[in-house]
């Protein structure tokens, strides 16, 4: 992938390089700014409306929550709790909330706020699986609330975490404009710039005077969306992009530029390789069970990782990565795995009477890197004689599909974050517009296992044994697995490479600006 270019052309790219440079430092007015790329635009501005990672990397920036999830030491930090305190039965929680604590609209954060921050999140079915086993929240004092649970909640740090505090007066007066304008119902160390604010295409965020722990060093960061990684690699070479996460085939190119700071680290992150059992056009074929077994093994994960990775992904057969998430089953637990076996997936064709291969329909896809998992499983899967039509569109176009049902076979992925509750997200009953495969369809086909899925969630969340847990998931894990419906394949690593004169904390998913700063 090496690129020669002659010197005139290397000497142009030198000053771009040095004018990106003078950009990514001085926002034009003489701030300190930073420039970073989203995949796409925003869904929503609204923090408790959305499960897409390229929103909550924003979000994390300028909204917050009782806790604050450190990414890079693991575990949680109190942020707009000054202490938190469990009774007997882990089902009543005391929050006392950190004093003068500012929203970008100037208003001072009180027990009202919070109150009105859960009842707000409770509403959204994003939130659920955050969200379910909460009763009510209640103000004691102006700086005192109490949380009451329906049951005993293993994960509760990740729902104080991700249920963010808002100004209630704030999103009040905004009405039902609230998630589609710039507001300042935030608390974080960064407020949306009103006079930057494109949520397709570009938006900035400005440091907030009055921010509880002192003013960002950074005092600006501008998000451009670039859905091509080949336009985004360019950006971050020509200096107009000042940190990224690197694709990974064009990791060794970025590495040995010697251009950026590059930290490679294990992620959460999983690829995935779904089937719709109740797809409109092809559901009576797809839920045939040998049919899809017969895509099982035709999958060689090592040859995706090797087309599509370079060999830097880690086949699994994993929805979520133990390593990131508590209680979470390790891959020597799955008892079925499904091995890479051509000749296989041709015979179990040709006993449902498939000799000549079958078409099953359309391969729904995002553009950029699903697209390239896509073409690799689309050839996997034509190599056995299962055919199928690729079909690609922008990031959220594809992923509301997804959500929707609105497609035969998908690319999709997942960051299991932090517990394997987050499994939830993909598995329960009530989580209707989240799952990319619904169990509990109109063909009945997996009703019954779909109200076990509920009962081992349930269960698995309410006990704080973790060998307990991990028993309960890991049974359930292997009946999901065993749907051969929604499937892993990679678990990517994060490669991120960033400028050498700035000082960033690098993680997976949600970074942190708060916590960067230039050299000066």
């Amino acid at each position: 992938m090496k690129k020669y270019i002659s010197l005139f052309l290397a000497a142009l790219m030198l000053l771009s390089l040095l004018a990106g440079c003078g950009k990514k430092s001085d926002g034009g007015d003489g701030t300190r700014s930073l420039v970073l790329r989203n995949t796409a635009g925003l869904s929503t501005n609204d923090p408790h409306a959305t499960t897409n990672t390229h929103d909550y990397t924003v979000f994390e920036n300028i909204y917050e929550g009782l806790y604050d999830l450190n990414e890079a030491t693991g575990g949680y930090d109190l942020r707009l709790a000054e202490k938190v305190e469990a009774n007997d039965d882990a089902t009543e929680y005391t929050v006392t909330l950190k004093q003068g604590v500012k929203f970008h609209n100037g208003e001072t954060m009180t027990a009202d706020d919070v109150v009105f921050s859960y009842a707000h999140a409770q509403k959204d079915a994003h939130m659920g699986s955050y969200c379910r086993p909460l009763d009510h929240v209640e103000k004691v004092d102006d700086y005192t609330v109490k949380i009451v649970m329906n049951q005993p909640f293993s994960p509760i740090g990740h729902m104080l975490h991700k249920v963010k505090i808002m100004s209630k007066k704030g999103v009040e007066e905004l009405g039902n404009d609230f998630g589609k304008v710039p507001n300042k119902v935030g608390t974080g160390p960064y407020m949306w710039d009103e006079s930057n604010y494109n949520p397709l295409s570009s938006w900035s965020a400005v440091a907030f005077e009055d921010y509880h722990r002192g003013k960002a060093k950074i005092e600006k960061i501008t998000w451009n969306v670039i859905a091509d990684d080949t336009s985004a690699i360019t950006a971050l070479q020509n200096g107009e992009l000042d940190y990224m996460v690197v694709p990974i085939s064009y990791w060794e190119d970025i590495k040995a530029s010697n251009k950026f700071n590059c930290v490679e680290k294990e992620s959460n992150e999983v690829m995935l390789f779904c089937i719709n059992v109740e797809s409109k056009t092809h559901g009576e074929l797809l839920r045939n069970d040998n049919i899809r077994l017969a895509m099982m093994y035709a999958l060689d994960r090592d040859g995706i990782n090797k087309l599509v990775c370079d060999g830097y992904g880690t086949p699994t057969y994993m929805y979520i990565n133990p390593n990131y998430a508590a209680a979470a089953p390790a891959s020597d637990s799955l008892k079925n795995p499904i091995p890479y076996n051509l000749q296989k997936a041709k015979e179990l064709l040709a006993q449902e009477g498939y000799p000549d291969g079958i078409d099953i329909g359309e391969f729904n896809v995002a553009a950029g890197r699903n697209e390239n998992f896509g073409v690799a499983v689309q050839a996997q899967l034509e190599a056995a004689g299962i055919k199928s039509t690729l079909v690609v569109s922008d990031y959220n176009v594809a992923g509301d599909r997804n959500v929707a049902q609105e497609y035969d076979i998908c690319i999709a992925y997942d960051c299991g974050n932090y517990d394997f509750n987050n499994f939830e997200q993909q598995s329960s009953s009530a989580a209707i517009g989240l799952t990319n495969v619904l169990f509990n369809g109109p063909s009945g086909k997996f009703n019954d296992l779909s109200a076990k899925f509920d009962e081992w969630l349930k269960e698995g969340s309410s006990t704080a044994d973790e060998a307990k847990r991990l028993e309960i998931y890991t049974e359930m894990y292997n009946a999901y697995y065993d749907t051969h419906t929604q499937v892993p394949l990679i678990n990517l690593p994060s490669c991120v490479a960033y400028s050498k004169d700035l000082n960033a904390v690098a993680v997976p998913t949600d970074y942190r600006v708060y916590d960067w700063s230039w050299n000066s």
